[in-house]
Order: structure tokens, then sequence, then C-alpha cells
């Protein structure tokens, strides 16, 4: 699976920007999203500050902007 942080313009709902997620990180997904099973990892996500602090920790820069609402995203 292929996860991605999207960008939504709050104003338009247009997507902005996707930051790949890079492989290897199913694990540290799961925590930041507090998934119990491999089934909750299919379906995209409305991310909350929190979470999308820690997913900036783990890609190692900023993207949190006002403007913008933040889901995670999966594809195959």
């Amino acid at each position: 699976m292929n996860y991605v942080i999207e960008a939504f313009d709050k104003n338009t709902e247009e997507l902005i920007f996707e930051i790949a997620i890079p492989d290897g990180n199913f694990d540290s997904l799961k925590a930041i999203m507090g998934w119990s099973s491999i089934e909750d990892s299919y379906y995209g996500y409305d991310l909350d500050r929190p979470q999308l602090s820690r997913l900036e920790a783990l890609l190692g820069k900023e993207i949190f902007d006002l403007r913008y609402d933040f889901q995670l995203g999966c594809y195959d």
C-alpha cells in the first residue's frame, strides 16, 4: 500500500498537494493513526493536528498550513 498526506484548500476543497509517506513506515502509521487491524489502513482519514504533527516528525518536514485540511490517503 502507498500512503500520502493530502492537503485540500478549505475554501475550494481542491487538492493542493500530496506528500508520499516512504515505504517501510507502516508500524509508525499504525501507531499515529490508532489502527487496530490491517483493514483500518485501507481507508482515507481526516488528520487532526496531533496526528499531522507526528507525521511531520516522521517525514522530517513541516507541512501544516491553516489554509488547508489534511487527510491521509491510501492507494494500492
